[in-house]
């Protein structure tokens, strides 16, 4: 396909550092992965790293390359906390480092230590109820993949032999919530494109007849259903001692359309 020897990992590489064009799919500020991504991945974990590799120098050296792995990666303009995933086991490992002395020194009953331990334990409360309400919000994050499940459920791919294949649009918006090549439907029945560069109401003359959109009108497409995806988190109404004070608010984020105008 590609008419070349290809290295896949080699071309990832290049694409992302050597030609920088990650930055086409967004860019954060220089600090992002210090004052956003690594709170957020760890939590409490996030401090107490930097204290343990102050109390015990055998930490160091972990801290340190865990430090340089995440600043060489701030230099690219394109950041997502995924490919600080490497890294994150040395800021634990530090973290742990910390903790076990906080415990160690609250168990022996030194003055101060149990305070410590307390409000450590309260910190990783806090963490436990984050991660709860993220996994919930990460729950209703991939309407693309509900849409082409649905699509596939509403059916529509060719029946029988020497019949045209059902050819499907896949927009940027459900292509980073869901769908990928495990989500598509092997035989031949469908055709995936991923084609960029292109206005919505130009890929209804395209020869697509579905497009899986975030637009909710498309010229010559006519909207066959709509996908809820997360929107924001809202207080609970009434405030009831029975049920989480937070919500979890959707909204329509992908739409279904058939193309009418081929």
């Amino acid at each position: 396909m590609w008419r070349r020897l290809v290295w896949p990992e080699g071309e990832v590489f290049a694409f992302n550092t050597w030609h920088n064009k990650s930055s086409e799919w967004g860019t954060q500020s220089w600090h992002w992965y210090c004052t956003s991504a690594l709170p957020r991945a760890l939590h409490g974990g996030f401090p107490l790293a930097a204290l343990g590799a102050i109390w015990d120098r055998r930490a160091r050296p972990l801290l340190a390359v865990g430090l340089a792995f995440v600043g060489l990666y701030s230099f690219l303009p394109h950041k997502e906390a995924r490919f600080l995933f490497p890294a994150l086991p040395l800021f634990t490992a530090c973290a742990a480092v910390a903790l076990q002395r906080i415990l160690h020194n609250a168990w022996h009953a030194k003055h101060g230590w149990r305070l410590a331990a307390a409000g450590t334990l309260g910190i990783f409360l806090a963490g436990a109820g984050v991660t709860a309400l993220t996994t919930a919000v990460s729950r209703a994050n991939y309407p693309g993949g509900v849409a082409i499940r649905r699509l596939h459920e509403l059916g529509g791919g060719s029946k029988g032999a020497g019949a045209h294949p059902t050819r499907v649009h896949v927009g940027t918006l459900a292509a980073m919530t869901g769908v990928s090549r495990f989500t598509e439907l092997p035989g031949g029945a469908w055709m995936y494109s991923k084609e960029e560069g292109l206005p919505p109401k130009a890929l209804a003359g395209r020869g697509y007849d579905y497009l899986l959109t975030d637009q909710a009108v498309v010229e010559g497409c006519v909207a066959v259903e709509s996908v809820l995806g997360y929107d924001h988190l809202e207080l609970a109404r009434p405030l009831l001692l029975t049920r989480l004070p937070l919500r979890i608010a959707l909204a329509a984020k992908v739409w279904i359309q058939k193309c009418t105008a081929l």
